[in-house]
């Protein structure tokens, strides 16, 4: 009675017995493929896109990972065209999995782009500096404990109340 592999070798070179295009396989990188282009376009990616949370680093990552297993499918289809015959079954299939892994990248772009460009709306309107709105708020209480005849000119209320309505939200 066969048991299987027993050792680690034994049991990676079994996990790929049944690889014929590696399109549905849940490693990254198949066996031939380069490891050090997989992780220099990961870099580029992450020092491109900058993920400050921990969301936008697993976008960043689906975005490699897509692009990644995008390219391989190119190259598959490349090799379907020089071939002798002509497989009209493996494109279409190729070409499903393509146009997924197509949706896949810009899909996980867009949602990283809608989450950075909120983050960074919330930094901007969420800021007050401390300087502008101590000195806004002295200009006017200067303004409202004036005596009657000498009341301050203010520059432009605007810049004062702004301030003070944002610090209260």
């Amino acid at each position: 009675m066969q048991t299987g592999p027993r050792t680690s070798q034994g049991k990676a070179a079994s996990s790929m017995n049944a690889l014929q295009h590696g399109l549905t396989s849940s490693k990254i990188l198949l066996p031939g493929e380069n490891s050090a282009e997989f992780q220099q376009l990961r870099n580029s990616l992450l020092e491109e896109h900058q993920p400050a949370t921990p969301t936008e680093s697993l976008l960043v990552e689906e975005i490699a990972q897509a692009h990644w297993r995008l390219d391989r499918v190119r190259h598959r289809q490349d090799q379907a065209f020089e071939s002798e015959t002509f497989d009209t079954k493996l494109l279409a299939l190729l070409h499903r999995y393509a146009t997924s892994y197509e949706r896949t990248f810009f899909k996980s772009l867009e949602v990283l782009k809608k989450l950075q460009r909120e983050r960074l709306a919330e930094n901007k309107s969420g800021f007050v500096s401390q300087k502008s709105a101590d000195a806004a708020f002295f200009q006017l209480l200067d303004a409202v404990t004036a005596p009657p005849n000498q009341i301050p000119r203010l520059v432009n209320l605007d810049e004062i109340v702004a301030p003070a309505v944002a610090a209260a939200a």
